[in-house]
């Protein structure tokens, strides 16, 4: 038995409509009659119609003019003429409006019967053609929340529906809405949900597709949801992949008066295979673009542990050299100067070789400190009473540079394990360039502030100074990297913090903007056995 085929038969003379209906009937076409061109217009906006079989002249409004009106309506109808009056002309002026085909008067029935079947399985494969060339768009978005929206929209339209919402499982193996089409307000996307709580479920755990034809309210399964009365029709459909359930599509008709057909699930099933590959798509996608991502991660890691160990032995080895002669050097200078035999010039001279050489020494000892990253002695450390000491060592600098400092350090922040002195080298480090990037600013303003962030304490300092630009801030943790002027300043002070922060299984990162000032950000795990140095 065929199903639902439904065709339209329109000519003004009783005689052809009879035997057209009986002979329909008696193959299991369900059939519907017109007397006009104007009449079967008004059927057509009304009732949804595989076909249309039409005589060319009819009163008050013709076939030919008929037709051109459906295809206006509906393009996927085909429509065969008929006439016992035909020339070439009005075939071929039929043919051009987009009839499938033309026969003539008086019909030989096993001729027009072949006719339907043919223009039947036309309008079947044009309907699927284009099923498969729109769901093919979607292979051309990766990302997931992209995705989603699209292919909620595209089922929304293919499938002739009023709403379609895709459902899929999240790590709880639970079925939630990840995208819709058609739901604007929040109780109707609340009925869906409930829908595709009673039905997608079972679809879901038996993987077969389902038509439900409503009214809902009538349905044992939805009782007591009054919400799901205004549903006259609903696909359920199962996203499979290798065996693999992802999720569940439900397509529902609201306003349309047609219930869907094992054609509309047809169509469906075409869809959702094309959907199921692209959500499996662009899965693989985000787990191979957060493995990237993890690896170039460690891979920056690696280059920075062995760029700060390359550049530390190198450092031992030049502080070992210089240090000795810098010794003598600084040594003669203050004998000098306390001799009280310098003329006032060079006593000048002596106390800029002295200066000079003292600077020489600073430097040096941060390089044996950046070469040989001792651990120290390891301790529990509060951070908040430590950023005070930090803070009052800074004092005079901060007033001096008209900085204001805002703290945020919960009382009840945890502690940390670690080195206290090594810990406030890093404040005094951070500090110190956050007032450097404000000098001279007026309205100078430092943040810092502390949280516990799942087991890790995070901490903040934000400044608004002159900020790094986009092609340095890469580089600002690299070993005597600067900007500031020469003698300002060697390029250490923030590898030496970075390298303290890593070996307390920390974190130590830079996000700005320049001109918009800047924020160093610190990671630490809280303090325990587990988490000991």
């Amino acid at each position: 038995m065929k199903e639902q085929i439904k065709i339209l038969v329109v000519d003004d003379e009783p005689g052809i409509r009879d035997m057209l209906s009986y002979e329909l009937c008696s193959h299991d076409y369900q059939v519907v009659t017109a007397v006009n061109g104007e009449e079967a217009l008004e059927k057509v906006g009304k009732e949804k119609f595989d076909l249309v079989i039409s005589d060319i002249k009819m009163p008050r409004m013709g076939g030919l003019e008929m037709l051109d009106a459906i295809k206006k309506v509906n393009p996927d109808i085909e429509v065969i003429m008929s006439t016992g009056y035909g020339t070439i002309e009005t075939a071929v002026s039929a043919m051009k409006k987009g009839a499938y085909d033309f026969v003539q008067k008086p019909f030989n029935l096993d001729e027009i019967l072949a006719i339907i079947e043919k223009a039947l399985e036309k309008s079947e494969l044009r309907a699927l053609l284009g099923v498969y060339e729109a769901s093919r768009n979607i292979f051309s978005l990766i990302k997931l929340d992209e995705l989603l929206p699209v292919m909620a929209g595209l089922s929304n339209r293919i499938l002739k529906a009023d709403d379609v919402s895709i459902m899929l499982m999240d790590h709880e193996s639970r079925l939630a809405v990840a995208a819709a089409a058609g739901l604007d307000d929040d109780k109707r996307g609340k009925t869906r949900l409930a829908l595709g709580e009673r039905v997608a479920g079972k679809v879901a755990q038996n993987q077969d597709p389902v038509i439900i034809d409503g009214p809902l309210d009538k349905d044992p399964r939805f009782s007591g949801i009054d919400s799901l009365r205004d549903i006259r029709s609903a696909i359920v459909f199962p996203l499979v992949m290798e065996g693999r359930l992802l999720g569940v599509l439900n397509a529902n008709r609201t306003v349309r008066e047609a219930p869907f057909t094992s054609a509309d699930l047809r169509y469906a099933s075409v869809l959702c295979s094309q959907i199921a590959q692209a959500i499996h798509n662009a899965t693989l996608y985000r787990a191979l673009d957060n493995k990237i991502r993890e690896i170039q991660r460690i891979q920056s890691q690696l280059v920075e542990s062995e760029k700060l160990a390359a550049v530390g032995k190198l450092a031992a080895g030049v502080a070992h050299e210089i240090n000795n002669p810098l010794t003598g050097i600084i040594g003669f200078a203050e004998l000098l100067l306390k001799s009280g035999e310098l003329s006032y010039g060079q006593r000048e001279d002596v106390q800029s070789i002295l200066d000079q050489s003292q600077r020489c020494r600073r430097i040096v000892q941060n390089l044996l400190q950046f070469s040989r990253r001792k651990k120290g002695n390891v301790e529990t450390v509060n951070l908040g009473s430590l950023l005070e000491a930090s803070l009052q060592l800074m004092k005079y600098d901060l007033l001096r540079s008209d900085i204001t400092v805002e703290k945020h350090f919960p009382e009840d922040l945890p502690c940390v394990q670690g080195n206290a002195a090594q810990l406030e080298q890093v404040y005094l480090n951070l500090i110190s360039n956050a007032r450097q990037a404000m000098e001279g600013k007026k309205d100078g303003l430092l943040k810092i502030s502390a949280s516990n962030e799942d087991g890790r304490i995070v901490l903040r300092f934000e400044d608004n100074g002159c900020g790094i630009p986009p092609e340095n801030l890469n580089k600002v943790f690299d070993p005597f990297f600067t900007t500031k002027a020469v003698g300002q300043g060697t390029g250490l002070g923030l590898s030496i913090s970075y390298g303290i922060i890593q070996e307390h299984q920390g974190t130590l990162r830079v996000e700005s903007q320049a001109g918009k000032g800047a924020t160093f950000i610190i990671s630490l795990p809280v303090f325990s056995k587990e988490s000991a140095i």
